[in-house]
């Protein structure tokens, strides 16, 4: 298993700083947990791609030479990553080949290509995604850039637990969690400093690959992809290397209904005025049916992770 040091996120931290927003705690007036808790949101839909995944990607670019750069970055994801690391080479002139697939919602496909980037569709399944990338990295000499399974991306991620500590004390954060980089990230970092905070990750219960890993103890993989409207987290299973690290420092893992989730990403907007996608609204919804009670009454956190879509998207899925 990895370590991350504080001094590594803290890096990670001041080498984005200048790209990647501190983003604030919004106060959700409305509601409580089940034991009274009050809810804020951290709200990383307001990133400039829309989603916490620019921390990591920005972090990863800085790192690597010039020469690494000039080969030109890949990356496979179905639309907040894909959207962060075409950004980021934007920002630093590097060409970006993005692997995607057609599950991903249009208003993404449109964003990475306005940033420049090459985007090439393959099947929607996670793993031939990442195999169509490895291929092109082998036969053009591009540098690949892993959505989450990789210690520079957790490390960019667990940013987001520096700036939630230091501005409150939560009984705990929820978190949602496609492949685990973000909550791989957020919960090393923050159990660094306050090993007392309940960590606890979010799935839709279509998408339960990560919950039945962390209950059983052993990796869980998706024969397919599943019909869930939280489309940024769809991924087969989590990471080699985030795996073991979820099971370190997270306490729980949890899944929410589909109407769970529109529920929440209708309330975020309504009640909080932001705008969040449904995997985005995952720890929303944990937070506001989470069963077991906390050892305080501090507030808890739940990570809007992304903002990428759209009113119309939205309201047409409370529809459904």
């Amino acid at each position: 298993m990895i370590d991350i040091s504080l001094e590594t996120f803290r890096d990670a931290a001041q080498k984005i700083a200048d790209k990647a927003l501190y983003t604030p705690l919004v106060f959700l007036p409305t509601h409580t947990t089940l034991h009274g808790n009050p809810i804020y949101l951290k709200a990383e839909s307001l990133q400039p791609t829309g989603a916490f995944k620019m921390r990591g990607a920005t972090y990863f670019l800085s790192l690597h030479t010039e020469e690494e750069k000039k080969r030109g970055v890949i990356t496979y994801s179905t639309g907040n990553h894909a959207k962060a690391v075409a950004y980021a080479a934007k920002l630093l002139g590097v060409k970006a080949t993005i692997v995607m697939s057609p599950d991903a919602p249009e208003f993404k496909i449109a964003a990475v290509k306005s940033y420049g980037a090459e985007v090439i569709m393959t099947e929607p399944l996670s793993d031939v995604r990442q195999q169509v990338a490895e291929e092109l990295s082998r036969t053009k000499g591009y540098y690949i850039v892993p959505p989450y399974d990789h210690p520079e991306i957790i490390a960019g991620q667990g940013t987001i637990g520096l700036e939630i500590l230091e501005k409150i004390d939560p009984a705990a954060v929820f978190v949602p969690v496609g492949g685990g980089g973000l909550i791989a990230g957020i919960a090393m970092c923050i159990k660094k400093l306050n090993s007392t905070i309940k960590i606890i990750g979010v799935e839709p219960e279509l998408e339960n690959d990560g919950y039945q890993s962390f209950h059983s103890g052993k990796l869980v993989y998706l024969k397919k992809a599943s019909p869930s409207i939280a489309d940024a987290i769809k991924v087969l299973s989590l990471g080699n290397m985030t795996f073991p690290l979820i099971q370190n420092y997270v306490d729980d893992m949890v899944t929410v209904s589909e109407e769970q989730i529109r529920e929440s990403a209708l309330l975020s907007f309504d009640m909080a005025h932001l705008l969040v996608e449904p995997a985005g609204a995952l720890g929303l919804a944990a937070a506001l049916s989470y069963p077991i009670p906390f050892a305080s009454q501090k507030p808890v956190i739940a990570i809007a992770s992304g903002g990428n879509t759209t009113l119309p998207y939205l309201y047409n899925l409370s529809k459904k």
